[in-house]
């Protein structure tokens, strides 16, 4: 792992405990374990990004390492959509009786943000990955294409309450949800609004890490 990579994952981590003290302070202080399914959130939202970094690792010049980026790839794309996902946790924000309202919300958010830069940054390793058999511009055909299924994904598992791994549990049943469910009005909307989301925070990131290197100080 390089330079640039250890800094941004270790800013990662340092999120990820700034996340972590929040809710164990609003348990203590609660008493409540109402939104301790963050933790399993944030851990299906950071999966993606250690599978990026395995892919990123690979030698592309030898051949079995393009089947081994074909196989690592599908398993990150199924659960590339628990890192964005966790930015509809917000939904659960309402008036409580002993934790404040900004509190939840920046907790909320923090949770959200980490969840967003995790996958953003997966996405990142990637998709520079994949230019090296491709090339750029077919690339960012992928970007769309992976912004375009992620969020239907986030679809079905916050409207419908599908997981990623129903895909090998559930897979009858979860196929027929995909296709009766794909040209309904809420889906059609869920996706492209958080397609549109998800290429604009994407752009930046990319342009912030590709600028990285030219920027002195």
């Amino acid at each position: 792992m390089n330079n640039n990579k250890k800094e941004i994952v270790s800013g990662i981590v340092l999120l990820s405990v700034f996340c972590f003290m929040l809710l164990a302070l609003r348990i203590h202080i609660s008493g409540s374990y109402n939104f301790i399914f963050l933790i399993w959130n944030w851990f299906l939202a950071v999966i993606p990004l250690i599978l990026s970094l395995m892919i990123s690792s690979l030698n592309n010049k030898k051949s079995i390492n393009v089947l081994s980026f074909i196989i690592l790839g599908i398993v990150w794309l199924l659960f590339f959509p628990n890192a964005p996902y966790l930015i509809t946790d917000i939904m659960h924000l309402k008036e409580r009786a002993i934790i404040p309202m900004w509190y939840d919300t920046l907790m909320l958010f923090s949770f959200a943000f980490t969840g967003l830069i995790s996958g953003m940054v997966s996405l990142f390793y990637v998709h520079q990955h994949f230019i090296k058999y491709c090339g750029n511009k077919l690339s960012w055909f992928f970007i769309c294409i992976v912004s375009i299924l992620s969020s239907y994904g986030i679809y079905l598992g916050r409207f419908l309450r599908w997981n990623s791994w129903d895909i090998l549990t559930n897979t009858g049943l979860l196929f027929n949800d995909v296709f009766l469910n794909l040209f309904r009005a809420k889906a059609i909307l869920v996706t492209a609004v958080f397609t549109s989301f998800m290429i604009a925070s994407y752009f930046i990131l990319y342009v912030l890490l590709n600028k990285k290197e030219s920027i002195k100080f």
